[in-house]
């Protein structure tokens, strides 16, 4: 019991100060885990990413359920995950419940925000550039990349049929012969984020394409909100602690049926990762090279990088332009079109910074939100 209280503790303290997401948390765990508590090896967790992103589900969740697992077997995995998620339940509750209220149209907290969405564009642009090589090795991968990119920018082709569509496409491929085989309080919020952990492959990023196409306009599913309240919501999950996708799932849960609706997303958007992670972790090397298991990850990582390129268009159009007939705060127009340079050169500088390590994304996100601060209008 001791050591579940302590495996609770942790999980909870890292993803509630930990802010940037599933790789910083589980950069964070690694460190803590081996160096500190000494319950895994070294590099063990950083090791565990691509099978991670082989799984559905959130990148943070399924580091819990792996160490969890390590630790204390199947009560181990739930009672980390738990920890993990109890953080963005909590916080993400209080930001839904008191969205209205924040000043977003003050000149100086909107310029910040420009700054934040700026920043998170080139945040996800850097894990795309990151994993381009693993998600696209060849000229297939490109082809899958180019026709999954075109399929999310087509209207009304939802994003969760592309993923599916290649996972479908792979595991056909696998079981043809020759070269093929080489290669919640409302039943409509379970049943909509079982669907999207389902499909999140690589991470809460890839997840940011469905929520516009659900939750985002007017002509969106369920929820339509304005463009700006997600883009800011987007900057929020980077600077509230835990991992993005369950920060995410928690303010649209609450929006769609309250805190319960909130408690049943993130609570259903954890599901199939879990379940389907530790299955995988029973048999961990015989599912690895898996031949069918092979061929349908080799179709969806294209699909995956396809999904994070359209996220970093969608922020870019969110930060680096407009296509509003009035300007927003400290843009410049150019022609039609509102382009603010600024807001491209934090971007350009983000994504540099994290491809070189040099700077933490929190601090990154926080100079950020000060460079577009003091270069109001």
């Amino acid at each position: 019991m001791k050591k579940l209280a302590r495996l609770f503790f942790e999980m909870f303290r890292v993803a509630l100060f930990v802010v940037g997401g599933g790789y910083a948390i589980i950069a964070v765990c690694d460190d803590i885990f081996s160096k500190k508590l000494k319950w895994t090896e070294e590099g063990e967790l950083i090791d565990m990413l691509p099978l991670y992103q082989m799984m559905p589900g959130i990148l943070a969740a399924h580091n819990a359920v792996y160490v969890g697992r390590k630790v204390a077997g199947w009560t181990g995995s739930v009672v980390a995950l738990a920890g993990v998620a109890l953080p963005s339940i909590i916080v993400f509750s209080f930001v839904s419940a008191g969205y209205d209220s924040i000043p977003l149209h003050n000149p100086w907290l909107e310029s910040a925000f420009t700054g934040l969405r700026a920043a998170l564009t080139g945040v996800i642009a850097a894990m795309l550039i990151r994993t381009w090589r693993k998600s696209i090795p060849d000229a297939s991968g490109f082809a899958i990349f180019a026709i999954a990119l075109a399929l999310l920018f087509t209207p009304h082709v939802p994003a969760a049929a592309v993923i599916a569509a290649a996972l479908l496409g792979g595991i056909v491929a696998a079981l043809v012969p020759g070269k093929g085989r080489a290669a919640l309080s409302s039943p409509l919020a379970a049943l909509l984020f079982l669907q999207y952990g389902a499909v999140a492959f690589g991470g809460g990023y890839v997840l940011v394409p469905v929520y516009i196409q659900d939750f985002v306009g007017e002509n969106a599913r369920y929820l339509q909100i304005p463009p700006s309240e997600f883009a800011n919501l987007m900057a929020l999950t980077q600077m509230t602690p835990g991992p993005i996708g369950i920060n995410a799932a928690t303010y649209f849960g609450y929006r769609l049926f309250g805190v319960a609706g909130g408690v049943v997303a993130t609570a259903c958007i954890l599901v199939p990762g879990f379940i389907l992670l530790s299955l995988a972790l029973a048999s961990l090397e015989k599912f690895r090279e898996n031949h069918i298991v092979k061929s349908a990850m080799a179709w969806v990582r294209p699909v995956t990088a396809a999904l994070m390129a359209a996220a970093v268009w969608s922020f870019l159009g969110m930060s680096v332009w407009d296509l509003d007939p009035s300007p927003h705060v400290s843009w410049c127009t150019v022609g039609s079109v509102n382009f603010n340079i600024a807001a491209l050169a934090t971007a350009i500088a983000a994504a540099a910074l994290v491809l070189s390590k040099k700077c933490s994304i929190m601090t990154l996100v926080l100079a950020s939100a000060a460079v577009g601060a003091a270069l109001r209008a």
